[in-house]
């Protein structure tokens, strides 16, 4: 299975006050794992840096290759920024890839995320039943809320497997 992730993200502040939320962006970014590098890989902000779109050139998992081809991934963390006080949550997140699978194959799309140091995980899955060769896009809302630390702000991490 060959994808092409564009993660998408960030959602809105919120608050039990009437002010106007501040807003939530992406201060930096760091990836690694099997299925990205700095040759292989690109991203991009949005101007308001509140949306960070990837492509994972070396995302294809393949049976063609050996066991240490069936399965790639990509470990990817953002800094954030935000006020102290204010909590938020990933509003949404989509993925977009491309799918080849054979006759009597399964490919699997996943992605996790998770706030640094937080409990709980979201998780994007999507199963692929062969034959099929077509792209696919998969989004999915989050509950999952986010707050700021005592001095600091966590990293949003996400998992992309396929």
């Amino acid at each position: 299975m060959a994808a092409l992730a564009a993660v998408l993200l960030i959602a809105a502040a919120s608050s039990a006050s009437a002010v106007c939320p501040p807003k939530v962006t992406i201060d930096s970014v760091t990836y690694g794992g099997t299925g990205c590098n700095r040759q292989n890989t690109n991203y991009v902000f949005s101007p308001d840096f509140s949306t960070v779109t990837f492509i994972f050139g070396g995302m294809v998992a393949t049976t063609d290759g050996g066991l240490a081809n069936t399965r790639k991934f990509c470990q990817l963390s953002f800094a954030l920024k935000y006020p102290k006080g204010w909590i938020f949550t990933l509003g949404k997140a989509t993925g977009r890839g491309f799918a080849a699978i054979g006759k009597h194959s399964l490919g699997v799309y996943e992605s996790s995320y998770y706030f640094s140091g937080q409990t709980g995980t979201c998780t994007i899955s999507r199963k692929f039943y062969g034959p099929q060769s077509k792209s696919f896009e998969a989004t999915d809302n989050f509950l999952t809320m986010v707050w700021s630390q005592c001095n600091g702000v966590p990293n949003l991490n996400i998992k992309t497997v396929s």
